[in-house]
């Protein structure tokens, strides 16, 4: 028995949300090294070069529109989404690239609205998705980010990137492209009980698991950074995903080299409220895409302007 401290802070949830008498039956099994799970350290081919991809999204106004003739109302969300990459291990020092923002108005019902563009680069791309429930504006705003991720990813990785997508890939639409998802937070036991539980004490830093299966996909857990002195256990281990690799041996090969990569760039606390797990360069681009997107406060007044214009302009004669 022991207590320990969650590394991340509190307005986060936790990396580690495994229920252990959930009794939900654990689907991967081990494809690397028989039935068991054996510890691989890290090793560099000599190729440094890795790409981390990933996006933000706001939600910056909850809208409704009232039809007159029934009282119906249809919901809607006014947000912004950001998506880049950071380039590093190459010559120079990381650099941004692929860098974009938007910003949408997405309303539900079937409904087509509309905001002017304002002084100052406000404007909205205007999108209709036919479901009514509450939430589905929102789910249609995260969609699309990710589509824009998968995009980016795909791209750096067809010009020869080792590319890691932060986050799992279901949203990586090519069938050919090797890709890595990132996956700081471990929300159920994918294998056995009895494995699940070797995984802590056998892997030390820049060390991997032994290859798994699971759904299209195999993983691997990998330890970043040693866990705090008050940390528990799990603290520092990702789990990372390889999609469309060529046979186990080939996955086993590019997760040697992340183990050997990936603890380089572990957050440190005093920077990051998710250290060690959410990499230096994914933290660095999604503060470069808060800056991107502008104040909240700004996007919330410019908003509601929009929506004063509209009502002016109906009012006029």
């Amino acid at each position: 028995m022991g207590v320990y401290v969650e590394d991340w802070q509190p307005g986060f949830d936790s990396p580690y949300l495994v229920v252990t008498d959930d009794e939900t039956e654990a689907a991967a099994v081990p494809v690397e090294d028989g039935d068991t799970l054996r510890a691989h350290p890290g090793r560099p081919d000599g190729d440094t070069r890795i790409a981390f991809v990933d996006g933000i999204r706001r939600v910056e106004a909850t809208l409704y529109e009232v039809d007159d003739a029934d009282g119906s109302i249809a919901r809607g969300v006014a947000g912004a989404h950001g998506c880049g990459a950071v380039l590093a291990g190459g010559d120079g020092p990381p650099v941004f690239a692929e860098v974009q923002t938007s910003r949408e108005l997405i309303f539900g019902s079937g409904r087509t609205v509309g905001l002017p563009a304002l002084p100052g680069g406000w404007a909205w791309r205007s999108r209709r998705i036919p479901s009514n429930q509450p939430d589905a504006p929102l789910a249609a705003l995260q969609a699309a980010m990710r589509k824009i991720e998968a995009q980016v990813a795909e791209k750096l990785c067809a010009d020869g990137w080792l590319t890691v997508l932060d986050g799992p890939v279901p949203y990586v639409r090519s069938s050919s492209l090797p890709m890595v998802g990132y996956v700081k937070s471990h929300h159920r036991m994918l294998l056995s009980p009895d494995l699940h539980a070797q995984v802590p004490p056998l892997l030390p830093v820049a060390t991997r698991s032994s290859l798994f299966a699971h759904s299209d996909r195999m993983s691997t857990y990998l330890r970043v950074a040693e866990p705090g002195r008050h940390a528990g256990p799990w603290s520092g281990i990702v789990r990372v995903e390889l999609s469309h690799w060529d046979g186990v041996a080939a996955a086993a090969a590019v997760a040697d080299r992340l183990a050997a990569l990936l603890p380089r760039y572990a957050g440190v606390s005093h920077r990051d409220s998710r250290a060690p797990q959410n990499m230096q360069p994914v933290g660095a681009l999604e503060k470069h895409l808060r800056h991107l997107l502008g104040p909240a406060k700004l996007a919330v007044r410019a908003v509601r302007d929009a929506v004063s214009r509209i009502d002016r302009e109906t009012q006029q004669p």
